[in-house]
């Protein structure tokens, strides 16, 4: 009885593991949609600001509410441009 119960508690730590580890990739996943999307924002925000002021606003709008995503900015390696 005593080998049963470490056996499902064997599987249901590996269970956890294996969440931990999807729960990792799915958070630089986002982190990488967010950082791309902050890149077209500012894309946009360049080409659109000859065009038309409101769809600047917009835009920059757009990107203020990316911008709490920068936190994680804290993370990446400054390049050189």
């Amino acid at each position: 009885m005593e080998g049963l119960n470490t056996f499902f508690l064997g599987i249901i730590a590996l269970c956890m593991i294996i969440i931990t580890a999807g729960m990792v990739g799915i958070f630089f996943v986002l982190f990488g949609i967010f950082k791309t999307l902050k890149e077209l924002l500012l894309e946009l925000k360049l080409d659109y600001k000859v065009i038309s002021p409101k769809v600047h606003q917009i835009v920059e709008n757009l990107e203020n509410t990316t911008s709490i995503f920068s936190i994680f900015s804290i993370f990446k390696r400054n390049k050189k441009k």
